[in-house]
Formats: structure tokens, sequence, C-alpha cells
């Protein structure tokens, strides 16, 4: 945290200078301005002191390799990262004319003041600050069915090397495609399975892999930040001491190396020394046996093709005969030919397979065995044989040579599959970005509304998957993604060459490629992640035909020259998410935009001519710290998604002229805004995807970009609607969440139709509300999935009735010092939560009961219970079966852990159970905690 405490001093010593020269200016307007400067500074020490404070415990605690961040206090530091963000762009301000008032004079001072006391406050109350990483081991990956004798035996033979002769290092390798990974996948997934003690870490380097990458890999898997530290050796110490503090044996396995002078002893060094670390085992695949042996690999297993029967057996795995028609023996003999052709190799026979799923027909087989013995033949090297199995299955996305194409021959679908390949190697791609870029493109076909381009989009995708040209994955933010093999990604590239340059993924291009490369005949350029930090004024590409340009993730890249667009007119795609840019050129002749994505950069106002930007459907401006307003000349009547900054004001009379606009994030400054929003969509006759906030600004994390609606009340003062109605929310509102908020009714449901739709239901510092519902009410909550009450000090209840729960997960209910029930129920009926995996109740000094019946929740997992002291009863079911007439009881089947404060051990010790055997099967599951100076003793005071 030096940096905070580098801009607040900086801040504040310009400040300082100023105020000398401030003279009788000092108090201005009835404020004192010395006195607000004093007052900020000081918040900003405590939060700077406070989140270092945290941010080393955690660490700490992280290096053992047991212990992960909780979510509450990872979103807390993120906020503190925002603080910090927007005091890098106070400090650049500092310098300007007439500062001191426009800041502190202003209400910005006060506004910020009040974020930083709330996060000041908000780090009182964490308790612990970390959770037991009970996911440390790893998870299972998807994989396919193994077939084939050979590949069980090596399964068998690796399994022997690593459990019984405790070998420490093994390379598996074998030509492209011939299934290294799925092998090794299998293993992975019988070690997390059969060795419950162990770790397994699985980590794919890429072919443009750099140290510094490969790091970061490895410290997200053993959950370690690293973000903090740039120096290599000393992100290695790190490494290296996390892996020694796993206190357990664990498997490392790094998959995909290629041939590189860097592979050697000093690389393995360079990640954490892994191989002198007791009980690491480590399995390196690759290509080459040369790369395992430079690795100094022990044992070495090469994984050759297949034979015919179990390339048979592979295809027709793949091609689904036991759900199909059974084939003609005229069709088996020329799918076997088939087979043949592809000389054992897995990824060639499941390619083929893909493509002739659901074809019957004996004249369309023959006519693909005809294109495949084309694509085939004329060289018998296996790596060119089997990039022509793969270009034949590119080929047979339009079988029938009938569909619409482009100019160039391919069809959409085509193109679709061609696109994935602009992003790095081995990349996670989120499938809502590309069928994003999908509709952008117009690789979609037109449709009244862009949710049925959506769907068109996804199915695209489907299709891609179905054939085996993409993977099915999933990123660390758990949302659906695909991915490409590299060696489909490696013939995509080929096809389009000279029509796409792609230089994705190559970390250390310090500079953009030379302008003869630029040539008229480019469509696509790929520039992502490859730590361009300028494009000077000499660079005017003549690209005419240029449609995406993708400039993503070079973190440093912060100056583009105005000429570098300047011969661009027909993009239609503009990605500059993650840069570092301050401004930007004038964009108005770029008539033709349709996506243009700014977000997470440091410009400070919009774009010059991006009025002029006619056809743009797609504007992002998320997270951009430094940009102040957005206009009101801008109209875009095209625009189909907008996404502003949750620090502008959004203006609703521009945001209601959007007659287009199915897809909105932004900030309303009060409820008439929201209302008046709402009502503006609902004469649309369709629904709009929204994550709307509506009073202060609050930075909170995107889940799973636009597929749900949300609205977020922030310090929003309820007081002064002159006629207070009932809020109308949209009936499809996913998420609701009211925070620090004023003048609201006793009861929610007085101001709000509370929608049933709700998948996450927040409500935090809301001291006005004493109930959700009323007693007479019957809302059913039956899509909840998270229930959070914090700090309301007047909550006496929540009104939930104990039935419609089917899918909640989370509840925590944590400083309302007034609550006496959570869920109301009939004591003889059973309140069914299947689902409900977290139970956090903390400092309720009257909740005498947390549901009035049994809560059948055999998916709980983690419970923590903490300050309620009038609690008589933890109403969990317990199975029981009846052994030679009686009953015999075991514990909820998912139960992980119960955490209570040891200073409540007797507390614990007095409640009471349906059965004597009860609390004793709680037992294993007990862990008392010391309290954390970061605890709030006592109740909550809000």
């Amino acid at each position: 945290m030096g940096i905070f405490e580098t801009l607040v001093c900086s801040i504040f010593s310009k400040i300082g200078d100023k105020l000398i020269d401030h003279g009788d200016r000092i108090v201005s307007g009835g404020l004192n301005i010395k006195s607000i400067s004093d007052s900020l500074k000081r918040s900003l020490d405590s939060l700077s002191a406070k989140a270092s404070d945290v941010d080393e415990q955690i660490k700490n605690s992280e290096l053992s390799g047991k212990k992960k961040r909780k979510r509450e206090v990872e979103d807390w530091l993120k906020q503190v990262q925002v603080i910090q963000t927007e005091l890098s762009a106070l400090e650049n301000e500092a310098d300007s004319e007439g500062f001191v008032s426009k800041f502190l004079g202003s209400d910005r001072a006060p506004k910020l003041q009040e974020r930083v006391d709330k996060l000041v406050e908000q780090s009182r109350h964490f308790g612990e600050l970390v959770l037991d990483a009970c996911d440390i081991r790893g998870e299972a990956l998807l994989t396919t069915k193994l077939i084939g004798k050979a590949f069980e035996e090596n399964v068998e033979r690796i399994w022997k090397l690593l459990v019984t002769e405790k070998v420490p290092s093994i390379g598996i390798y074998g030509m492209g495609g011939v299934g290294k990974t799925t092998l090794t996948k299998h293993i992975h997934n019988r070690l997390l399975e059969e060795l419950t003690q162990e770790c397994v870490f699985w980590i794919t380097v890429s072919q443009e892999f750099s140290i510094t990458m490969l790091q970061d890999e490895i410290a997200r898997a053993i959950k370690l930040g690293l973000s903090d530290e740039r120096d290599e050796d000393k992100r290695a110490a790190r490494l290296h001491k996390a892996l020694l503090s796993l206190g357990k044996k664990f498997v490392l396995i790094l998959d995909d190396l290629w041939e590189n002078d860097l592979w050697d002893d000093i690389i393995l060094e360079k990640v954490g020394d892994p191989l002198r670390v007791e009980g690491c085992q480590l399995i390196i695949t690759s290509r080459s046996s040369d790369v395992c042996r430079q690795m100094n690999c022990q044992e070495l297993i090469q994984v050759e093709p297949l034979d015919m029967d179990g390339a048979w057996n592979l295809f027709c795995e793949i091609h689904g005969r036991q759900r199909q028609t059974t084939l003609s023996r005229q069709v088996e003999e020329i799918a076997k030919a088939m087979v043949k052709m592809c000389d054992g190799l897995p990824l060639g026979i499941i390619t083929v397979a893909g493509s002739m799923r659901g074809v019957t027909a004996v004249h369309a087989w023959r006519d693909a065995m005809e294109e495949l013995q084309e694509s085939a033949t004329g060289n018998d090297r296996m790596d060119v044989k089997v990039f022509k199995v793969l270009k034949y299955s590119f080929d047979q996305l339009d079988p029938n040579h009938r569909r619409q194409r482009n100019e160039d021959g391919y069809t959409k679908l085509q193109h679709c599959f061609l696109y994935c390949a602009l992003y790095p190697e081995d990349e996670e791609i989120p499938r809502e970005e590309l069928v994003r870029r999908f509709i952008s493109e117009e690789l979609v076909d037109k449709r009244k509304r862009m949710k049925a381009q959506i769907d068109k989009g996804h199915t695209i995708l489907d299709k891609l998957v179905n054939v085996c040209l993409l993977e099915r994955t999933r990123d660390y933010d758990d949302r659906d993604c695909v991915k490409m093999h590299d060696l489909v990604r490696s013939m995509a590239l080929k096809i389009t060459e000279g029509k796409h340059m792609v230089k994705a993924g190559q970390y250390g291009l310090k500079e953009i490629p030379n302008e003869e490369v630029w040539t008229k005949d480019l469509e696509k350029v790929s520039l992502v992640s490859i730590d361009i930090e300028q494009i000077p004024d000499c660079v005017s590409p003549n690209c005419p035909k240029l449609s995406t340009l993708l400039l993503r993730g070079n973190f440093d890249l912060h100056y583009i020259a105005d000429s570098f667009f300047s011969k661009m007119h027909g993009l239609r795609t503009l990605d500059l998410h993650c840069i570092s840019l301050v401004c930007i050129s004038n964009l108005e002749k770029l008539k033709e935009l349709r996506e243009l994505d700014l977000s997470f950069t440091r410009i400070r106002e919009v774009p010059q001519g991006l009025g002029k930007l006619v056809n743009l459907e797609f504007l992002s401006l998320r997270y951009i710290y430094g940009l102040q307003i957005f206009p009101t000349d801008v109209h875009l009547r095209k625009l189909k998604c907008l996404y502003l900054p949750y620090g502008v004001e959004a203006p609703i009379v521009e945001i209601e002229m959007l007659k287009e606009m199915e897809e909105f994030e932004g900030r309303f400054k009060d409820v008439p805004d929201f209302d008046r929003f709402i009502q503006s969509q609902k004469s649309k006759g369709y629904a709009v995807t929204y994550r709307i906030q509506v009073g202060e600004a609050y930075i909170e994390d995107f889940e799973n970009y636009m597929n749900f609606s949300s609205v977020m009340f922030t310090s929003t003062d309820f007081t002064t609607i002159e006629e207070r109605e009932v809020v109308i929310l949209a009936s499809d509102t996913q998420k609701l969440t009211f925070d620090k908020c004023k003048g609201l009714s006793k009861c929610l449901s007085d101001d709000f139709n509370i929608p049933s739709s709700l998948h996450i239901f927040k409500i935090e510092l809301c001291h006005g509300i004493e109930c959700i519902l009323k007693d007479e009410q019957l809302i059913m909550f039956s899509s909840l999935r998270r229930l959070c009450i914090y700090c309301c000090n007047k909550m006496k209840k929540l009104g939930l009735r104990g039935s419609g729960f089917q899918y909640l997960e989370e509840i925590y209910i944590i400083g309302c010092p007034d609550i006496e029930v959570i869920i109301q129920a009939v004591a003889s009926e059973n309140v069914d939560l299947p689902k409900l995996k977290w139970l956090v109740v903390h400092n309720l000094p009257k909740l005498k009961n947390i549901c009035e019946a049994k809560m059948m929740c055999g998916s709980i997992e983690h419970i923590e219970l903490r300050g309620c002291p009038l609690l008589k009863k933890l109403p969990l079911h317990f199975p029981g079966e009846l052994v030679d007439g009686q009953m015999n009881y075991s514990p909820p089947p998912a139960l992980k852990e119960i955490k209570i404060m040891k200073n409540e051990r007797e507390w614990w010790e007095s409640l009471e159970w349906d059965h004597p055997s009860h609390r004793n099967l709680l037992q294993p599951f007990l862990k008392f905690e010391e309290s954390s100076p970061f605890s709030s003793p006592g109740t909550y005071s809000g």
C-alpha cells in the first residue's frame, strides 16, 4: 500500500502549498476549506493504514497455501484499489488552476470522504479475513473417454510411476493431436479422486509463454497473490515458500511445453523450484522429447497414435453411433476408410466424426470421403496430414456448398470459427463476448431483437463445439467459455493468412508491427496483450478493408497517434479495453464502427466525434474513473448496448432517446430518474437487460457480463420523493441491493414491488427498515440464491415464510440487534432448503430462532455463529436409519465446518438438541476461533 500513502502525501502537499496562497478564501461560501482538507486526509490515512494491515495479514495467511481470502475482504480491497486509482487521477489534477475550489469547495471531497469512511467502517466488521482453502486441492477437469488399449496401458504405467515408484518427474511426449492432454487429464482426475490427501495443480503453458505468465498461473492455482511484485526472483522466492507451506504432497502438471531455449533447470527455479519441495512430483507434456530431457524428466512416456481398432472405437464414440440409426454396411466401410486416413490421431478422428454426425445417406458419405481424400493426399508428413484432416472438418461446416457465402467463399459459420483464432493461444474465450463480436461483424443474421441474435450466436458456438472444432470450458470467473486446441488454431491462422494479422499473446513485443505488414487486404488485426507502449505519429496503415482491430490488454499503451485510424474507414470493431490511454483521437471518420470498447482506460472525456458514429451499436465505458460526465449531445440512435462508468451520472433525457437500446449499465442520480428509465423501457414491448445504480457511486464486480438485470440503491434519499408511491422494479430483476438508504418505510414492501425473480437480495446499513414483508404478504422467493442483511439496527423480522426457497444457497445476517427470527414457519412442518451451503449469523443479540421449524438442508457446508446469546437451537436435519430397533443418526452429509468464537464455547455447549447424539456428531466439524483484531466487539452499531 506504499503507492496509496505516496499519493495521499503528494496530493495534500500540493493542496497545502495552494492553501498558503489562499488567504481570506480559506473560508469560502460558508465552507472551511482547510478543515475539509484535514478531515479528508485523516480519513485517507486511516484507510491506507487499515488496508496495509489487511493486505499484510492476508498475504501472510495465504503463504501457507491453506487459507484464502474471504470474498467480502477481496471486494473491500478492490474498493480500496478503486480509491487509489481515483487518487492517481486527482494527483494529476492537483496541479491545475483552481483545483482547491473545484475539489474541496464542491461536493467531490465530502463524497470521497463518505466512501472512505464507509470502507474504514466495513473493515471493523470483517471478523476472520481468510477461510480454509477447501478447493486448493484442484478441481476435476472435463475430458473425453479414453479409447484404446495403449491409452489404458499408459494411464496405468504413469499411475505406477507416480504412486508406487514415487518418480519425481515424468515427461509425456508425442505429436500434436495424439492425445497427450487427454491422457494427462485422466491422470489428474484420478489423483484427485483416489489420493484425497494430495493436491493436484494443472497449468497450461502456451506457445508464447513468459516467466511472469507461468509464475502467475502457478500462483493462481495455489491461491497465492503475486500481483504486487514484479521482480521475477522475488516472485520465485514467494512461490517456493508457498509450495513449502502446503504441508502436503502435490503433483504439478505443466501441459503443452513447446521447444524453447529457456527450458532448463533455471525455469523451474523461476517458478518456485517445485522439485526441491519435499512431496512434489512434476508431470510435463510436450511435442518434443528433447523438452522433457531438458527439464530433467526421470521417466519419459511416448504417446503413440491409436491402432485401427482403437481409432474405430473412438470414431463411433464421438459420432454417437449408439444413439443413431445403425449405419449400413456400405456406410460403415466408407467410415472406416475415413478413419484410416486419420492415421490414428485422436484429434483428427474426433473432428471427422463430429463433422459427420447425423449424416446417413450413402451418397453424402461417399462425397465426404472424396473430399477428405483430396485434402489428405500429397504429403506423408504426419503433422501435415493432421492439418489437412482438420481443414477437411472446417470445409465440412458447409458440406453441401449451398449456404450463403461471403466474398472470400466462406460461410458465416466458418467465419465465426476463424474469428476465435484472434485470441491468444489457450485462451478461455467468454461466449458472451464472442457472440457480441459475431453480431458486430454481421456474422449473425439480422433479426428483430438483439436477444434473438444472441441466441443465434450461442447456437453457432454450440455447432462448433458439437463438430469438435471448439472445446467447452469455464474460466476463473466461472463464465461459460470456449477454447481452441492449438493445432486447430494453427489451422485457422493458416487459412486466414494474408487476411488476418494475429500477434495475440506474444508478450514482449514492445512496438507496433512495421507499416509494411499492414497490407490493403488485411481484414482483421489482433494485437492483444503484447506489451505495446505507444503507436507513434509516423504510423498510418492503409487498410481500407480492416473490420476488426483488437488492442486490448496492452496495459502500458498510453499513446495512439491521430493518424493511426485515418485510413481504416471500414472498421467495425475497435477494442481498446485495459490500456493506459488518457485521451483518444477524433474517431468521427469511422462511420462503419459498430462496437467501441474503451473500458478500463484512463480517458477523461469521451472521444471527439463520438456523436458522428451513426452506426455504433455497442459502447463500453466501464471502469473509467477519470471520466466525469457523459455528454448530452451524443445522439447515437442505433445504440443497443451502453455501459457507463458508475462514477458518471447517466443523462436520463439522452437515455430515453435510445429507442433501440436492449442492454444498459450505469447510474442515475435519484429515484425519479430511475422511474423515468423503467417507464421508458416498458413501452418498448421487450425486456431490457440492465445493471443500474441509483444515488451515490459504488464500484462492484461484474458477474458474468450482462446476463441478468440488477438494481442497487446506494445512499439514496427517498425522503425527497414528493409522492410516496410504490417504486416499480422490472419483473425480471435478479439482483436487488439497498445500501445506506434514507427515508425508506418501516416495511420495504410498502415502497417497492419486490420481484419473485430475485437471485441476490442484499440490504446494508438501512436503519429505517423494520421488515421486508408484512405478515399477510405471500411473496415467493422461488429463485433466490443469496440473502444478505447487514447492520440494519431497526430490523425486527424479515417476514420470510418457510417455503419456496428451493434455490437458496447462502444466508448472511449480520449486525442486526433486534432480529428475533430469520425464517418463519410452522414448527410441525419441515423447511426445505436443498441448495443451502452457507449460513452466517453474527451479532444478533435478540435472535431466538434461525428457523421456526427443522431445516432440511443436506447441502449445508459452512456455518458461522457469533454473538447470538439467546439462540437455543440449531435446527439442522440429521439423517437417520433404523438399525435393530434403534435410530442411528449421521451429520448433514456435505458439512465441512462450524465456526464458533472461543469465548462462546460455553454457549455452544448449552444448545438444545432433538437427540443426545447430535451434539457429538457435529464435534469433528467445530472450529473455535480467536477474536480478530478487525472484529468489532459486541453488537453492530452500523
